[in-house]
């Protein structure tokens, strides 16, 4: 019986010593960032880009927006983050260009930071990252859309006031 206890005993600590080094090895990839391929940013129609040259708050956004494709580990990540979320901050305190101020760009700003917050959460509790920084990059495409839609309405709202 003792030769029995003793040879479990072994055993569990041989298996216990393995599980330590796959740790370090989880822990090693969950730090640097797989490769997620983001999908292509919408184009700005020419109109809405040369309103668009005149706000500065939209022009870091882009910048920062842009250097997600490049960011390497979950802590370079976590510095474009933050960066992103004071710029947001920036343009719902600060005026938007007149032509784009409405609640439809408003909202599209607003559901951004929602999910900069979701991205932010998922790095913080060590999460999988890849579905909330595509959702992101698929926010910013539809706030990008919405500046083309914008531009491209010819439909002003005195039609409508006259009914």
């Amino acid at each position: 019986m003792s030769k029995f206890l003793f040879q479990f005993i072994l055993l569990i600590t041989v298996f216990a010593c393995n599980s330590g080094e796959s740790a370090k090895e989880v822990a090693e990839e969950s730090s640097s960032l797989q490769a997620v391929s983001l999908p292509e940013l919408v184009e700005i129609r020419p109109e809405a880009r040369t309103i668009l040259q005149g706000w500065p708050q939209f022009q870091s956004l882009e910048k920062r927006m842009v250097a997600l494709d490049g960011v390497e580990d979950s802590e370079e990540l976590r510095l474009v983050l933050e960066e992103l979320s004071q710029i947001c901050e920036q343009i719902e305190k600060n005026a938007i260009p007149e032509r784009f101020e409405t609640p439809s760009v408003r909202s599209r700003i607003k559901i951004l930071r929602t999910y900069l917050g979701k991205l932010d959460a998922a790095l913080y509790y060590r999460l999988d990252h890849q579905e909330p920084l595509l959702e992101l990059h698929d926010s910013y495409n539809a706030l990008r859309g919405q500046f083309n839609v914008i531009v491209s309405n010819r439909l002003t709202p005195e039609l409508f006031e006259d009914e």
